[in-house]
């Protein structure tokens, strides 16, 4: 009976302190408070002098960082005595994130309990201190938000790997095609004079601003080229970045035969190549990505709705009806009136059709612009834009006598054409009569905005 009664006591005790780590586990500030130790440890890592390790703010940053760890190891502990280690549904290591939590804190412990000793081994024991950056991951948990879109992604990647099998497939005919285009086509000589290798030899001189050198003559490679298909994968993938392809497509464009120098515009028509590639990679398959995660984002968003009563469709028309503001459009009162047959005449079809045929004759206006234009016909343009203005200007008066200053200004699209067609008067008074020199930008800035009223 005294042993009996000596383990009910201890497993009151056991049950006592677990109740106490679930009260604390379950704080309402517990989990902003972790969230908090979370972003001054990544605060605290992103501070770190990398170069200089001795550095006075080094030495202060790692006591907090010991602060820090035994705060996840303090959170650690209460959760593992709360939820159970793993037998039980629900236990501590039957959760991902906290399999995570565990390996940050005992990589850092473990560093820490070797930190004062040397050797090779130590050293690579010690680097375990590099799974602190793994501590910002730790946030994801916590916010539902940052956790759903994680898992959109992580879901995602099942299907992404197709999608990457056919992108490779494409990427390697664009290779098979650009070697068969551009193979040995890439060699230039440092003496831009000199296009065959046989020619490219002694030495040239070299105009460098007011100094002048003799240079060797090389023959040399570019750094980017289609000589085989790995380095045409590799040049592809580079103009697929978007960064430095311009250098790229100037080169096959100046390409001439294999084994000789570049020409300048040699093959204009390469530069298709490029647009097609374009079209395919940078913008087809990048969308595909996009529209996958989108996909997979919502799917998630269904699955998590799937145990309400309602359908997609119908939950769908519910928020619809709850957030939708009707639309109000003005109409004066008396039908009698001077203003209601204005307001009738503005709002007709007739009216609404003429004013875009009016728009889209202006657009074509401003593209009939070019450099070197006769001075009869300059004369034409700015006569047909002061012919526009008139009609906008009038088109604005109308509508201002139909709905009243007021009620026009209350549409963002009529402000925007008041400004418009204020910004267009402005520049014809300011042009035209010659208060100041002409600017002549401003007509055709101010009179293509015009065609964002289509």
């Amino acid at each position: 009976l005294r042993s009996l009664s000596l383990s009910f006591c201890r497993c009151l005790s056991l049950l006592r302190v677990r109740r106490l780590c679930h009260y604390i586990v379950t704080l309402r500030y517990f989990e902003m408070s972790i969230l908090l130790v979370i972003a001054m440890s990544s605060i605290a890592l992103a501070a770190e002098d990398p170069v200089w390790t001795n550095a006075p703010r080094n030495n202060v940053l790692k006591y907090l960082d010991y602060a820090f760890t035994g705060v996840f190891t303090f959170e650690m502990v209460i959760k593992m005595v709360d939820l159970g280690l793993l037998l039980h549904p629900g236990s501590y290591f039957r959760d991902l994130w906290n399999i995570l939590d565990f390996i940050v804190v005992s990589g850092a412990l473990v560093a820490f309990a070797f930190s004062g000793t040397k050797g090779k081994d130590i050293s690579t024991i010690k680097s375990l201190r590099v799974l602190r950056v793994l501590r910002p991951l730790k946030t994801i948990k916590r916010l539902p938000k940052l956790k759903a879109v994680f898992d959109c992604v992580v879901n995602s990647l099942k299907n992404v790997l197709n999608i990457l099998i056919v992108y490779i497939l494409f990427m390697f005919i664009f290779a098979v095609i650009a070697v068969q285009l551009f193979k040995g086509k890439f060699f230039y000589c440092t003496d831009e004079s000199k296009g065959l290798e046989k020619d490219c030899k002694g030495q040239f001189l070299d105009y460098d601003k007011d100094e002048v050198a003799a240079m060797p003559r090389e023959w040399k490679k570019y750094e980017f080229h289609y000589d085989n298909v790995l380095w045409a994968f590799l040049t592809l993938f580079t103009v697929s970045t978007g960064e430095g392809w311009p250098t790229v497509l100037k080169h096959s464009v100046d390409a001439t035969f294999e084994d000789q120098g570049p020409s300048p515009g040699y093959r204009i028509e390469m530069s298709i190549f490029y647009v097609v590639y374009f079209v395919v990679f940078p913008f087809f398959f990048v969308n595909i990505f996009v529209a996958l995660i989108i996909i997979t984002f919502q799917e998630q968003g269904d699955k998590a709705l799937s145990e309400c009563s309602l359908e997609k469709n119908e939950r769908a028309c519910i928020d619809f009806a709850i957030n939708a503001k009707p639309l109000t459009r003005y109409m004066p009162e008396n039908t009698q009136s001077f203003q209601y047959r204005m307001w009738k005449f503005v709002v007709s079809a007739p009216f609404e059709y003429s004013i875009m045929i009016m728009i889209a004759l202006n657009t074509v206006v401003l593209m009939m612009k070019f450099h070197g234009a006769p001075d009869f016909y300059e004369v034409m343009l700015k006569n047909l834009n002061i012919v526009f203005t008139t009609l906008f200007s009038l088109e604005c008066i109308l509508k201002i006598i139909a709905f009243g200053p007021l009620n026009y200004l209350k549409d963002a699209w009529n402000v925007f054409d008041f400004v418009t067609v204020l910004g267009s008067i402005t520049d014809i008074l300011v042009t035209e009569i010659n208060v100041r020199p002409p600017t002549p930008t401003a007509t055709p800035l101010n009179n293509s905005l015009y065609t964002a009223l289509l």
